[in-house]
C-alpha cells in the first residue's frame, strides 16, 4: 500500500474517532424529546434509502412514472452480434444481465470485454490496509467471480475477454498515461499481469489499452455495444466511454453505441435492496438523456439476481446497492450527452 494511502486511511481514522466523541458528547446534553426526535429522523432516512413503510409506495409511484413512460428499445435479433464493455468485473451483469440473456435467446452472439479486474477496491480485500499483493488476490477472486457470473447468463468462455488494465487508473491512461507506463498504486504493477488477460505484459499505456479493446471490437464486429455513459460518476467508467467512443468514431460506427449509467448521483438507485417488480428509472446523473427501456421476464430477472449474487466479494460490501439494480428492466440510451435545445444554443452564445 502507498504511504499517501496510509495517510489518507490514519486521517480517516482520526475523523471517526472525533466525530464518534463529538456524536455523544451532544447526545447527551439534549433531553428526551431531542433523543426521541434525533432517532425518528435517523429512521426516517434509513426507511426512504431502503424502501420500507410509507416510503415503498412514494418509491415505487415514482419510478413507474418515470419508467413506464419511456420508449422500448429496439429487441435483439439473431443477426446482432452485442458486445459489453465493462470498467470493472460485475458493471456488466448490473447493467446488461438481462440483454446478454436476450441476445442469447434471440440466437445473437453476445461478448464481455472488462477493462479492468477490479484490482483497486481496497475495502474489499477484507484488510483496512491491504498490501499490493492483498489487491492481485482480490482482482484474482473477482475474475473468478465474473466467470461465475458469465456462465450463469449462459456465456460461454470464449465471449469473455479480460484485457486486465489497472483499476482506479483508466482515466489517467486516456489523460496522462498515453504513452508513458502508469503504476497502480494499489497493486504497484505497472503491465497487464493477471492470468487469461489478452495481452500479458502489456504496459499499462492508454496506447495499450486502445490497441486491445480495437481488437477486440474488430474482431467481434458488433452490432450493438454497451458502454458506460461519459455522464457516470465513476473516472473508470468516463475513460472506458471516451475510449470507446474515439474507437468508434474512427470506424463511423458511432450509432452502435449504446450507452448506460451505473454510479448515477444522488444515491442512485433508490430504493436500495432487492426489489425486483419496481422498474429502474434513469439517473440523475442522466436525466435527460433520450432513455430506452427494456422488459425483463421474471426468469431473466431471477437469472440476474443469480448473477449479481455469484459477485460475492462485492456484495459483501455493497450488497444493497449491487442488487438496486435487479429491477424489472434495464435502461440504455442512444447518445452519451444530452441534445441541447435552441435556446441552450443561444444562451451559450
Amino acid at each position: 500500500m502507498s504511504s499517501s494511502s496510509r495517510w489518507l486511511w490514519l486521517a480517516f481514522l482520526l475523523l471517526l474517532i472525533v466525530g464518534a466523541n463529538e456524536a455523544l458528547r451532544i447526545w447527551w446534553r439534549l433531553d428526551l424529546l431531542d433523543r426521541l426526535l434525533a432517532v425518528l429522523l435517523a429512521l426516517a432516512v434509513w426507511a426512504f434509502i431502503n424502501g420500507r413503510w410509507i416510503f415503498a409506495h412514494y418509491h415505487a409511484l415514482r419510478s413507474a412514472w418515470l419508467s413506464n413512460r419511456l420508449p422500448e428499445a429496439s429487441p435483439l435479433t439473431s443477426t446482432d452480434r452485442l458486445l459489453v464493455l465493462a470498467p470493472h468485473p460485475d458493471d456488466e451483469t448490473l447493467a446488461a444481465a438481462g440483454q446478454i440473456q436476450q441476445a442469447l435467446a434471440a440466437g445473437a452472439a453476445a461478448r464481455i470485454v472488462w477493462l479492468t479486474a477490479g484490482d483497486g477496491f481496497d475495502l474489499a480485500s477484507g484488510r483496512p490496509a491491504p498490501k499490493p499483493q492483498a489487491l492481485r488476490d482480490l482482482a484474482l477472486r473477482r475474475i473468478e467471480e465474473a466467470n461465475q457470473a458469465a456462465e450463469i447468463l449462459g456465456l460461454p468462455a470464449r465471449e469473455r475477454v479480460l484485457l486486465g488494465y489497472p483499476d482506479q487508473g483508466l482515466l489517467r491512461l486516456f489523460l496522462t498515461h498515453y504513452y508513458l507506463p502508469y503504476t497502480s498504486p494499489h497493486t504497484a504493477l505497472s503491465k497487464v499481469a493477471y492470468p487469461g488477460s489478452r495481452s500479458p505484459g502489456a504496459p499499462y499505456t492508454g496506447q495499450a489499452l486502445e490497441a486491445d479493446l480495437e481488437s477486440v471490437i474488430q474482431e467481434f464486429s458488433p452490432t450493438r455495444v454497451l458502454v458506460p455513459s461519459p455522464l457516470d460518476a465513476h473516472p473508470d467508467h468516463q475513460a472506458t466511454a471516451y475510449f470507446a467512443m474515439r474507437i468508434l468514431g474512427r470506424m463511423n460506427w458511432e450509432e452502435k453505441l449504446r450507452y448506460y449509467i451505473i454510479h448515477g448521483g444522488y444515491e442512485y438507485p433508490l430504493p436500495k435492496g432487492l426489489h425486483p417488480r419496481l422498474p429502474l428509472y434513469p439517473a440523475p446523473r442522466g436525466r435527460r438523456l433520450p432513455w430506452r427501456r427494456i422488459e425483463l421476464s421474471e426468469a431473466q430477472i431471477e437469472r440476474k439476481l443469480k448473477a449479481t449474487r455469484a459477485h460475492a466479494s462485492q456484495m459483501r460490501l455493497i450488497g444493497n446497492f449491487m442488487l438496486a439494480f435487479v429491477r424489472r428492466n434495464e435502461l440504455v440510451s442512444p447518445l452519451p450527452i444530452p441534445v441541447q435545445t435552441r435556446q441552450e444554443d443561444l444562451d451559450n452564445d
